[in-house]
């Protein structure tokens, strides 16, 4: 099934066939929550990553030495994160899709940056930092 999305103002269109039984990762590291705007970044990859249709206003970011975080220069939308690298495999806003994507939350990860403030009821997977990162 392919999945259409867009920023806001649809400047940066894209395409693609989201990864089987993966589903949305929710990211509650510090850096999402800022880029994102207090909340985790909730996020989707596809199969061999993504087409651009549409990108000219596409702006790439680097918010640290792993990866860089791509937004629509025109509209500001937050659009996705890459490791540095990594083409069009990139994690993808998943707001940035239409409401009927049919994924479902498959796990949460740096979970120990996640505030008191919010918190999600789902039972799925829970990483900490260090084991995202191959520590624990």
């Amino acid at each position: 099934m392919i999945i259409n999305g867009q920023c806001l103002c649809g400047a940066v269109r894209f395409h693609g066939t989201p990864v089987p039984q993966r589903g949305v990762g929710v990211c509650h590291c510090g850096q999402c929550r800022r880029w994102g705007g207090g909340g985790p970044f909730m996020a989707v990859r596809m199969e061999g990553g993504v087409t651009f249709d549409a990108d000219e206003t596409l702006v790439w970011y680097r918010s640290s030495d792993a990866g860089e975080r791509g937004f629509c220069g025109k509209c500001g939308s937050s659009l996705f994160w890459r490791a540095l690298g990594a083409g069009n495999d990139v994690a993808i806003n998943v707001s940035t899709l239409p409401e009927d994507h049919g994924q479902q939350i498959f796990e949460h990860i740096w979970v120990d940056d996640q505030p008191g403030w919010y918190d999600f009821a789902d039972a799925r997977p829970r990483k900490t930092a260090a084991e995202c990162l191959g520590g624990d």
